[in-house]
């Protein structure tokens, strides 16, 4: 047997937070060996002598656990093997783990090594981004070190994902806005491992994986003396300047419950507001972290409870804005107390469904809620149930990413009419191009609930579809959304003879709707048969384009002044449709109205 072995360490915090019954209630608890001592007697770990002297910078513990359980394929087993094989012998096994605190004298601070399942007691203990921290300080951000990374995305349809890299790759080649790093495994090389961590030439015969995570590792077998080294290595680099910066996003956990409480009081007491008063509106857009299948479900009900009455409201599109629910519990009960509201709203529930009236998404009404927050000078986001404090670093990438592609995308198309001083509401806006030449309004008209396009205009050599917002705000991530579903869909469809589009056609044509818009917007057709307007799209190149009116007093533009819009919620999903319209290889422009 040999004394190596791959061995990762995390940092501890100097404190954590140990709720009681109630938020309010919490304490601070400092992780000290008193504190270390009582945790590893409840866990079931047992203190181990060590041998004396082993290093003059560490007091060193060691803990052991030792647990007997059943084998649990062992029945399945016997129903196949005949009795008295070895596999049936015995139906129980031994599961070993160990425990290595050390705490370093000049750092004034614990790491851990664990073995076995050790590192689940840790997790809650340690330190979130060790490992990150470490290889921000070895790596330069055009090194192409990386081999893969797990990724937590803030923005979009998947939650997190994992990638492999088949070539070398850098940071920059992987950056993408909404996306945190969990994990990532690079390689070392060879002078670095010798002159930063200590190895000497000659047990260094290439180089090495290292693995950054909430712990960190070289991926190679290593002594005890050898990990001690690693440690004082590392502890000396962290105390330098990180050559690159990994996450400029954190996630809140269970450590910042009282800033995640005030935060949650902040957004609580503006959304009573606007349900007191409609006019204060509260910027906060209504999702699912399911997002497509919420936003193409057939049909949404809110259910909510005010006293013992319990009440229901369906929408035949997602509810996309807060002020919508509020609306309904208004209607049933406009001067409820902020206690009495805050209890109808933690007894809330949004729920989709498709037409055969299958649930597809639910979730209680504030676990639904998107919006972006300002605490203490910092700016965070509240992203369907968890909290993230995002640096300034980000946002001021955020602000450059977009100056960029804004440059890059700006709308050239047939001349927009104005907006300010005109109209009201984004239908009012589309609406007024009903009967012109070359020009068609699909506004509210969704067919498989896809929201294709507000106006539809084209020329000789172009058809654009244009979604038309209001205001540049948090909930331009709902507007994002659609266009990146809408645009998908219509690729797919040309792919496919039109038949999605014919179905636009059905949807309008077939409407019965009695409003005066509706009206008009079938009039639309009257001249107009399915063939040729299919026809509208044979030879034209498709421009998805996104139109925005800005509701600010003061006159700014989008293309030269976008550090000084303030959602940057809004920038952060602009980012994020730019780039995955690039990569569906689709037209994409931006227009703000006048």
């Amino acid at each position: 047997m040999s004394e190596k072995i791959q061995s990762s360490f995390y940092l501890l915090k100097d404190a954590i937070t140990i709720s009681g019954k109630g938020i309010t209630k919490a304490t601070t608890q400092t992780i000290n060996d008193a504190y270390l001592a009582k945790l590893m007697k409840d866990k079931g770990y047992k203190a181990q002598k060590v041998t004396p002297n082993l290093n003059s910078n560490y007091d060193i513990s060691l803990f052991f656990k030792k647990k007997t359980s059943d084998i649990k394929w062992k029945e399945f087993i016997a129903s196949i093997a005949q009795p008295g094989e070895p596999i049936l012998k015995s139906d129980k096994t031994n599961n070993e783990s160990y425990i290595l605190l050390l705490y370093s004298k000049k750092g004034k601070c614990y790491y851990a090594s664990t073995g076995g399942t050790g590192h689940m007691v840790i997790q809650d203990i340690a330190t979130n981004d060790l490992g990150l921290q470490i290889l921000a300080r070895i790596l330069k951000p055009e090194d192409k070190a990386l081999r893969s990374s797990k990724e937590r995305s803030l923005v979009g349809g998947i939650l997190g994902s994992v990638k492999i890299f088949r070539n070398d790759y850098n940071l920059y080649d992987n950056e993408s806005f909404g996306s945190i790093y969990n994990e990532l495994n690079a390689t070392v090389a060879v002078d670095k491992l010798v002159n930063v961590f200590g190895f000497t030439s000659g047990e260094i015969k290439s180089e090495s994986l290292c693995i950054a995570k909430n712990s960190f590792s070289i991926k190679k077998s290593i002594s005890f003396k050898q990990l001690l080294q690693i440690i004082t290595k590392c502890e000396g680099l962290l105390k330098t300047t990180p050559q690159m910066e990994i996450n400029s996003v954190e996630k809140l956990g269970r450590g910042k419950l009282p800033l995640i409480k005030a935060l949650n009081g902040q957004l609580d007491g503006k959304v009573y507001l606007n349900y007191l008063d409609p006019v204060k509106i509260c910027d906060v857009e209504i999702s699912h972290r399911d997002f497509e299948k919420y936003y193409l479900s057939t049909y949404t009900i809110f259910y909510f409870k005010i006293g013992r009455d319990e009440y229901d409201f369906r929408s035949d599109e997602p509810i996309r804005e807060v002020q919508t629910l509020l609306d309904e519990i208004r209607k049933v009960d406009s001067t409820l107390s902020q206690a009495d509201f805050e209890r109808t709203v933690s007894l809330s529930s949004i729920i989709t469904y498709d037409d055969a009236g299958t649930e597809l998404t639910t979730d209680p009404m504030r676990s639904h809620y998107c919006t972006e927050e300002r605490h203490n000078l910092k700016s965070y986001f509240l992203i369907e149930k968890d909290w993230y404090e995002i640096g300034k670093t980000m946002i001021d990438k955020i602000n450059e990413s977009c100056k960029s592609f804004l440059a890059s995308r700006e709308y050239r198309g047939p001349a927009m009419g104005p907006w300010a001083g005109s109209y009201d509401s984004e239908n009012d806006y589309n609406a007024s191009y009903i009967g012109d030449s070359n020009a068609l309004v699909f506004d509210k008209f969704t067919p498989s609930n896809i929201e294709v396009c507000d106006i539809l205009r084209w020329d000789q050599n172009n058809i654009y579809f244009y979604h038309v917002k209001k205001g540049f705000t948090n909930t331009m991530r709902d507007l994002c959304a659609q266009v990146l579903i809408a645009a998908r869909r219509v690729q797919e469809d040309e792919k496919n003879g039109y038949q999605f589009l014919g179905k636009l056609y059905d949807t309008v044509t077939a409407s019965k709707g009695p409003t005066q818009y509706s009206q008009n917007v079938r009039a639309q057709f009257a001249n107009l048969k399915k063939r040729a307007f299919i026809d509208l799209f044979t030879n034209r190149k498709f421009i998805f384009v996104l139109a925005v009116q800005d509701t600010a007093k003061s006159h700014r533009t989008l293309l030269t002044q976008i550090d000084q819009f303030e959602s940057n919620i809004a920038k952060f999903s602009l980012n994020e449709l730019a780039k995955n319209m690039n990569n569906l290889e689709i037209n994409f422009q931006i227009e703000q109205l006048r």
